[in-house]
């Protein structure tokens, strides 16, 4: 006969003890995850407020659903597919002017910017021209279809305006151009005034050499940046659709 077996241990081996703590712990920490991501707002308000009339607990607290990684991922997302759907549209836009070098679509990390010359946009009065009135009309339309804050800034070249024109300096020049293309944006296109902000740079943020007449053309400009930044929901809208700036616009 042959030598019997050894009598086994009783128990699991002690590897399978601190796996199974393991593998406990960690379908746990899934679990809860889970339950951050898949919070039900309805269920839990009636749960808090079945637990407060239980307690004699009459304060009312508002509860915000908590923002999960796959609602931000989506808002995010969608952000993105609206910037670049405008910003392919108003390229089409301003195709022509592009070509002729008379105005630029430029990506920019927080947005992207439209950029026209003084010359392509106003007359001598800062009066929108006629013959680009209403390409800039289709700009405000889209613009006004879009939540995303607006910034429109002037820009002049280092030289001082006419001593006998409506402007004393550069600062004041650039700040009534900035000011007519949102006034315009807010009569004519319906864009929502409090989206917008008017901003004078005068000539300090010149985009070529002032050494020139061609480089002080391009630095005579108006820049048109739509960012990527939104207004938060809730805010208190102080301004109406009527009480923007007053600026020249050209009259039929």
């Amino acid at each position: 006969m042959g030598k019997k077996c050894p009598p086994c241990k009783k128990g699991a081996p002690g590897w399978m003890v601190t796996f199974g703590d393991m593998m406990a712990l960690l379908l746990t920490f899934f679990v809860l995850l889970l339950s951050f991501a898949q919070l039900d707002i309805v269920k839990f308000e009636d749960a808090s407020g079945s637990l407060q009339d239980a307690f004699g607990v009459q304060t009312l607290q508002q509860v915000n659903p908590m923002p999960t990684g796959e609602t931000m991922m989506a808002t995010d997302f969608q952000q993105q597919i609206v910037l670049v759907h405008l910003k392919e549209k108003l390229e089409v836009i301003l195709q022509n002017e592009t070509d002729n070098g008379e105005a630029e679509v430029i990506e920019l990390e927080n947005g992207f910017m439209v950029r026209m010359t003084l010359e392509q946009l106003f007359d001598d009065s800062l009066n929108i021209r006629k013959s680009i009135k209403p390409k800039v009309q289709q700009i405000a339309t889209l613009l006004a279809e879009v939540p995303n804050m607006i910034f429109i800034s002037g820009n002049t070249d280092n030289q001082p305006p006419n001593p006998n024109g409506a402007y004393s300096n550069n600062w004041a020049l650039s700040a009534a151009m900035a000011s007519s293309i949102v006034n315009f944006l807010a009569k004519e296109g319906g864009v929502e005034p409090s989206r917008m902000q008017a901003r004078g740079l005068s000539q300090y943020s010149p985009v070529d050499t002032n050494e020139t007449e061609e480089g002080r053309a391009k630095n005579r400009r108006i820049e048109i940046l739509i960012s990527r930044e939104t207004p938060p929901i809730g805010k208190n809208q102080i301004l109406e659709k009527t009480d923007f700036i007053q600026a020249p616009v050209d009259e039929e």
